[in-house]
């Protein structure tokens, strides 16, 4: 939903702004999410916490397991039905009409249906969290340190012979490509993860960041 920056600020005021983070899972999404939710009493929608909860799992770490590598026995049929569930779970959350209100999507949002991710395009301000050169190197390890639940979509191969980590750490950066072209297209605008996460901003600055330029 492209909006002038004096339309973005009327709907802020009025209660009406609805903002949604898109990015790749640990890019900070959840952790700008909260910020501005308790800055500036914005809603927070966590769509990751509505379908590890459909799925009756406590926390992110259950899901994980749950959905495990893509290398595991079964993880096709789990990636399938993990998709089903985010599209169920975003086709609700991009519904909500109520007060100002921060959408946090899971990384995946870009493999929904054409019919929840035009009504996310065509109700909610779409911001790209886009990924550094040095964030893809954190991403990749933060990965391995606490991993989250993963949609790969064709992009992880494993040649002949190859460790299967390894294969892993190869298939990322072109997974990550693929989807920062996916994350643009459906943004209306787009802030590097180094803003986000520099210390030395405070959240009304980076909230500032967040506005259309005209």
């Amino acid at each position: 939903m492209k909006l002038t920056r004096a339309e973005f600020e009327r709907r802020y005021a009025t209660g009406a702004l609805h903002i949604a983070l898109v990015g790749m899972s640990n890019i900070g999404k959840s952790y700008t999410g909260m910020r501005l939710a308790t800055a500036f009493d914005f809603d927070l929608i966590e769509v990751d916490k509505i379908i590890w909860e459909n799925l009756g799992h406590d926390s992110m770490d259950d899901f994980a397991a749950w959905q495990g590598q893509p290398y595991s026995d079964g993880y096709a049929e789990r990636e399938a039905h993990s998709i089903s569930l985010e599209n169920q779970a975003t086709a609700q959350a991009v519904k909500y009409e109520g007060q100002n209100a921060i959408l946090d999507t899971t990384g995946s949002v870009i493999y929904t249906t054409n019919e929840v991710l035009e009504t996310l395009a065509n109700h909610w301000y779409v911001i790209h969290i886009a990924a550094s050169d040095k964030a893809v190197e954190r991403l990749k390890v933060q990965y391995f340190k606490q991993p989250k639940p993963l949609i790969w979509h064709g992009h992880y191969h494993c040649r002949d012979g190859q460790d299967k980590t390894e294969a892993i750490l190869e298939s990322y950066p072109n997974l990550l490509t693929a989807r920062a072209k996916a994350y643009d297209a459906l943004a209306d605008a787009t802030i590097s993860s180094d803003v986000i996460l520099d210390h030395t901003l405070s959240i009304e600055e980076i909230f500032q960041r967040l506005k259309p330029a005209i």
